[in-house]
C-alpha cells in the first residue's frame, strides 16, 4: 500500500478494509446504545417529589417519547452524510476531482 495516501479502497484487502473503516462506526453505535441504556437506568431512579408521584416512571415515559425523535434526527444526519459521500465517490470514480470538491464544499 502506498504510504503517501494512495487509494486504499483499491489496494487494501477487503477484510482489513472492513475492520479499518467499519470499526469506528460500530463503536459509535455501541456508545449511543449504551448511552440510552445508562440514561434510562439513572432516570428511572429519580426520587418522587411532593407534587409528583412515580417520578421515575414518568421520566421513562418522557425518554420513550424522545427516543424516536432522536433516532429520526440521527437517521437524517447519517442519511445525508451517506448521500453526500456517494456523490463525492461517484465524481471521484469518474475522475472529476473538481466536481467532487464542489460537492463537498457546497455542504
Amino acid at each position: 500500500m502506498n504510504p503517501q495516501g494512495g487509494n486504499k479502497m483499491a489496494e487494501m484487502p477487503v477484510k482489513s478494509l472492513l475492520l479499518n473503516m467499519g470499526a469506528p462506526m460500530m463503536i459509535s453505535m455501541l456508545g449511543q446504545a449504551l448511552y440510552n441504556v445508562v440514561d434510562t437506568f439513572f432516570v428511572f431512579h429519580i426520587p418522587d417529589t411532593a407534587q409528583i408521584a412515580d417520578m421515575g416512571d414518568k421520566a421513562i415515559n418522557a425518554l420513550t417519547l424522545a427516543f424516536p425523535i432522536q433516532m429520526l434526527i440521527m437517521a437524517l444526519g447519517v442519511g445525508t452524510g451517506v448521500g453526500i459521500n456517494a456523490m463525492i465517490a461517484k465524481n471521484l470514480g469518474r475522475g472529476d476531482r473538481e466536481q467532487a470538491y464542489q460537492t463537498g464544499k457546497e455542504i
